[in-house]
C-alpha cells in the first residue's frame, strides 16, 4: 500500500495505488440504526474515461445521510456507500481537462455521490470528472469538505434566495446541525443580524460566542413568545428551517408580517401543517430550497466564493469532531444525539 502522505499534503506518486485491486469503504445493505454501516473491502471499479479516482482525504456528514440511512427519504437504492461531500487527491486520470492531474487537490461537488452513486465513507472515490474541481492553493482540505452540502445550502439560500439585507434579523431554529452552524456563521459575514434556538445551555453559548445576538432553548422555552418579545411584539424578517414538520409553523408564527421562511430540510419530518388563516392574512412567503438542483459548476462557483471569505478571515468553518471510517456508525449516533455543533468528519486514512 505504500508510505501514507501527510494528511494535507499530495502523496507521493511512487505510493498511488492506481494498480491496487481494492479499497475499503463503508457499505450499507439494509435500513437502519447506526450499525448498518459496515466497513467492508471492495474492487476498485474500472475506471471510463472521463472519471477521476481519488484518494479521499476526509467525507463530512450530512443530515441527508442520516435520514436515507434510516430509509426515510424515497428512492434511496441500496446496496450503496453513503457520503454526500468528500475531498483528496487525483490518483487516476486519463480524461482531457487539463485543470486535473495526479497528485492534485480536489472536491467533489456534484450531484450523484452518495446520492445514487457511490459516496465518500471511502478510502477512495471514482466519479465522474464533471464533479470533480481544484482546491485553491492554501485550502485546508478537511475544510474544503465541510463546504459541500451545508454551506452550500446556507449561501444559495441566504443570497440567492432570500431578499434579506444588512441588518434584518434571521431567525435559526436548531442552530447546533451542521447547516444551522454554518448559516450563523455566513449571516454574520454578510452583515445579517441572526437569533437562534438550541437543545441546550451549551450549545446556546457555543451560538452567543459565534455571534448570535440571541439563543433560546426550545426545550425550556416557548420560542414563539421569546422571539416576539426579543422582536418587541414584531417578528423577525426571515426563518431558515433545516427542522422540518411542526418547526414550520412554529417558524411562521415568529415572522414579521411579509416575512420569508426558507426551508431547507427535514430533520423533524416531511409532513407538516399551516394555518392558512393566519399565513394569508400575514402575507408571508413560504420557499422551498434544494440545492441540488444547481450544476456542479454553479456549486463550485459558490465554494469559490466561500473559500475567499474563509482565507480573508471573514467565515470559520466550526468543525465538533473528526471520526476514522471505521466509526462511521459512532459519527452517525453523534449527530442523532443531537450533542454536536458544527461538522462531523470521517477521515478515511487517519
Amino acid at each position: 500500500m505504500g508510505r501514507s502522505p501527510h494528511p494535507n499534503n499530495p502523496p507521493n506518486l511512487q505510493d498511488i495505488w492506481q494498480f491496487m485491486l481494492t479499497f475499503k469503504a463503508i457499505r450499507q445493505t439494509q435500513f437502519g440504526g447506526p450499525e448498518v454501516l459496515v466497513l467492508e473491502e471492495l474492487p476498485i471499479p474500472q475506471l471510463a474515461a472521463e472519471d477521476v479516482l481519488i484518494r479521499v482525504h476526509a467525507a463530512s456528514i450530512n443530515h441527508f445521510d442520516v435520514i436515507s440511512r434510516r430509509g426515510d427519504f424515497p428512492g434511496v437504492p441500496l446496496p450503496r456507500i453513503p457520503g454526500m461531500d468528500c475531498s483528496g487527491y487525483v490518483e487516476q486520470y486519463n480524461g482531457k481537462r487539463t485543470d486535473l492531474s495526479v497528485g492534485q487537490p480536489v472536491v467533489v461537488l456534484g450531484t450523484t455521490l452518495g446520492n445514487g452513486g457511490s459516496g465518500g465513507y471511502a478510502t477512495h472515490v471514482c466519479i465522474d470528472q464533471e464533479e470533480v474541481f481544484p482546491v485553491p492553493s492554501g485550502m485546508d482540505l478537511t475544510i474544503a469538505t465541510c463546504l459541500g452540502m451545508t454551506y452550500l445550502t446556507a449561501w444559495y439560500a441566504l443570497k440567492q434566495r432570500s431578499p434579506l439585507q444588512v441588518g434584518q434579523i434571521l431567525l435559526i431554529p436548531g442552530v447546533g446541525g451542521g447547516v444551522g452552524s454554518a448559516a450563523l456563521q455566513l449571516a454574520q459575514a454578510l452583515g445579517i443580524r441572526v437569533i437562534a434556538t438550541t437543545s441546550s445551555a451549551a450549545k446556546r453559548q457555543q451560538a452567543l460566542a459565534l455571534g448570535a445576538e440571541a439563543c433560546f432553548n426550545y426545550r425550556e422555552q416557548d420560542v414563539v413568545q421569546a422571539v416576539r418579545e426579543w422582536t418587541q411584539g414584531r417578528g423577525v424578517d426571515a426563518v431558515l428551517d433545516a427542522v422540518g414538520g411542526d418547526s414550520i409553523q412554529q417558524g411562521l408564527n415568529c415572522l414579521r408580517k411579509g416575512g420569508q421562511l426558507l426551508s431547507i430540510g427535514i430533520v423533524r419530518g416531511d409532513r407538516f401543517t399551516v394555518d392558512a388563516i393566519a399565513f394569508l392574512s400575514n402575507e408571508q412567503h413560504l420557499l422551498g430550497v434544494n440545492v441540488g438542483q444547481l450544476t456542479p459548476g454553479d456549486r463550485y462557483q459558490i465554494f469559490l466564493q466561500l473559500v475567499d471569505l474563509i482565507q480573508s478571515g471573514k467565515l470559520t468553518v466550526t468543525i465538533e469532531h473528526t471520526f476514522p471510517l471505521e466509526k462511521a456508525a459512532v459519527a452517525h449516533a453523534l449527530i442523532e444525539s443531537q450533542e454536536q455543533f458544527g461538522k462531523v468528519v470521517l477521515l478515511p486514512h487517519g
